[in-house]
């Protein structure tokens, strides 16, 4: 895992590469370098997973024509290696970053579609004076891009040139980008709920390299077009005819396993980040069985797993009892680490967090996984989880909701089972319907300002509702997963480990596409192919568990502890100031709900306290504020 930062169209620079290279230092804390050939410019920073010794990077090709600079990681290497030298192809390193450039020399852009892993790179051709830029096929891995205004010293005739970087304080950091606020994307966050769906980010002018696609810049311009076929082909896939059985449920559980064996792939330790939800779960049984099945895959592990876990002992939301019952389903032994964030804590962190998310995140959710992989760094370099499961097999209820829907459409009498089955689940969700269906004085968008509001009256957001399959895709690529993978990468690298995401292995996602609707969801269980691989594996309490928490916070009894400090942004002069809020309508709606009379959630709250650290931080240029003395011990 690694930190990639470049320019194309500019003079040589070697101050402006080390300045984008040093805001991403944590990114890859164990080598530096830099390449410089006008009118490209090429920072790395390494954090060194395979072939510690060799693997230095940007990495250029025998011959000399293509330099690269990549972050991420190619499991399936080894098998492209072979593939390559039976076409000739010779190496001198043991690293994925020499096979990566070998395919690229031999294949071109065709050989990203090979790859199996995740990755955002760079590559410079020199001889056409080509810079092509890409991203896997589910956004794993960061890029950002931003057009500039060429310099003075680049000549009267010079176009506009581009910056591009892992994350987006390189960006910050060149000297040539003047930060501004995207208004539209703070509307949608606002009002939405939504972010990272798509190119736009927080920052005017700064965009993303999208999950899939290439970008390539050269003297005639910039082109930008999907490399992956695997999101269309998602979208077209049909379900296999041989239904749902025993032979289905293996085949999932040995793609699963395999795609755990291939991201153990590492000269590094490498640990788990267990919630004690199926998902993770899932995951640290299936390395608990390769330790025996496959020792040459584990050897990163060792003989004992690390687990490493965030409780919440005296809240609502705790899941040590399930992180224990995880734990007590692997027969090798394991060492369970265990983080227990309060409140005052999260104070302490809280303007560092805002910094290294970059942009403002859904609720205070992530900071449970920033504290985990702060916890984790101690011990290992590499850390496995869940995530990408939930997107893939319907573990949200929105998702069940269309499927009823289009079973109502298609199969009335399936419908009436599944509404019955599924009947605990959705009066929850009926609950919360109906306390959004009734008068809302304080509502999201009465705590706008009126202004900003009315700018952005046209803006909308909408879900595909047709069928499961199109949902799962849109999560996967645009509505649900893009965020998550951002606070996993931003969370990870802060401490310099490298997460790494086995469900979301393109031939497993494949295999599950191919099944029918009855493997994801049957009888009122969603998950159903996951849990019943798990069934005999772990514990009942988890694998036919029905209430969903997720890896949260316990942000609403934190929200009560520490009213204070959001009473403090709330009625400070720059939140007051700005043209987002009303804010005598946010202290009075918060105030409300501190009484127990609002009509909002506590997340609404965290949203209008996220954009102002947020604002304060990378807009102001003042930092967030020191957490005030009125902060309570918890």
């Amino acid at each position: 895992m690694c930190g990639i930062a470049g320019y194309f169209g500019l003079d040589s620079d070697p101050g402006l590469l080390e300045r984008m290279a040093l805001e991403q230092r944590h990114r890859g804390p164990d080598d530096a370098r830099i390449l410089l050939d006008a009118p490209v410019g090429l920072a790395h920073q390494r954090l060194a997973i395979l072939d510690r010794v060799g693997g230095a990077q940007p990495m250029t090709s025998t011959a000399g024509r293509y330099v690269l600079a990549y972050n991420g990681e190619v499991y399936n290497y080894r098998e492209l290696r072979t593939e390559l030298e039976a076409l000739s192809r010779t190496f001198a390193t043991e690293s994925d970053t020499e096979v990566v450039l070998q395919a690229f020399a031999e294949w071109g852009p065709a050989a990203f579609d090979r790859f199996n892993g995740m990755f955002a790179l760079a590559i410079w051709d020199r001889h056409t004076k080509t810079l092509t830029l890409a991203r896997d096929h589910f956004g794993i891995k960061p890029l950002h891009l931003c057009r500039v205004p060429a310099g003075p010293d680049e000549g009267p005739d010079a176009r506009d040139a581009w910056l591009f970087s892992s994350e987006i304080k390189p960006i910050l950091a060149s000297g040539r980008y003047e930060p501004r606020p995207n208004d539209r994307t703070i509307y949608r966050y606002l009002r939405y709920r939504i972010h990272d769906d798509g190119a736009e980010t927080f920052f005017d002018g700064i965009e993303r390299v999208l999950p899939g696609e290439m970008v390539t810049i050269s003297a005639d311009g910039i082109r930008r077009t999907m490399f992956s076929r695997l999101r269309s082909d998602l979208l077209d896939s049909t379900a296999r005819g041989n239904g749902y059985d025993a032979a289905v449920v293996e085949e999932f559980r040995q793609r699963l396993t395999k795609s755990v064996a291939l991201r153990l792939r590492s000269d590094v330790p490498v640990g788990t980040s267990l919630s004690g939800g199926l998902d993770s779960s899932a995951i640290t049984v299936a390395i608990d069985r390769l330790l025996t099945d496959d020792v040459a895959a584990t050897s990163a592990v060792g003989t004992r797993q690390r687990t490493f876990s965030a409780v919440f002992p005296g809240y609502r939301n705790d899941e040590e009892r399930y992180v224990d019952a995880a734990v007590g389903a692997c027969s090798h032994g394991v060492r369970s680490h265990k983080t227990r964030p309060t409140s005052a804590e999260f104070l302490e962190d809280v303007a560092d967090f805002v910094r290294a998310q970059e942009e403002p995140v859904i609720s205070t959710g992530p900071y449970a996984q920033y504290r985990v992989m702060k916890d984790a760094s101690e011990y290992v370099t590499v850390m496995l989880d869940g995530q990408g499961a939930d997107e893939l097999l319907a573990g949200y209820v929105p998702q069940l909701v269309v499927h009823l829907r289009a079973l109502l459409s298609s199969d009335r009498r399936s419908a009436v089972r599944e509404l019955i089955a599924s009947r605990d689940v959705l009066a929850h969700l009926a609950a919360a319907k109906t306390r959004t269906l009734l008068p809302r004085r304080n509502s999201t968008p009465n705590l706008l300002g009126r202004e900003f509001c009315a700018a952005h009256a046209t803006e909308s957001y909408a879900v595909p509702t047709g069928n499961l399959r199109t949902r799962l895709v849109h999560d996967l690529f645009v509505g649900s997963l893009p965020a998550l993978l951002r606070y996993e990468d931003r969370n990870t690298m802060r401490f310099s480990v490298e997460g790494r995401v086995p469900f979301l292995d393109p031939e497993l996602v494949r295999t599950i596409f191919s099944l029918s609707d009855e493997a994801i969801i049957k009888g009122g269980w969603n998950k159903r192919v996951l849990r019943d691989a798990t069934d005999g594996i772990l514990p009942p309490s988890i694998s036919r568990r029905r209430n969903k928490i997720g890896f949260t916070t316990p942000q609403s009894e934190w929200f009560r502890e520490q009213r204070d400090f959001a009473l403090d942004v709330f009625r400070s002069p720059s939140f007051s100031q700005r043209p987002y809020f009303d804010s005598a309508a946010v202290l009075t709606a918060f105030e409300r709900w501190l009484d127990g009379a609002g009509d909002l959630d506590s997340m609404a709250f965290w949203r209008l306290i996220n954009v102002e650290l947020w604002l304060r931080e990378f807009i102001d240029g003042v930092g967030a504020l020191p957490v005030p003395s009125s902060v309570q011990a918890a």
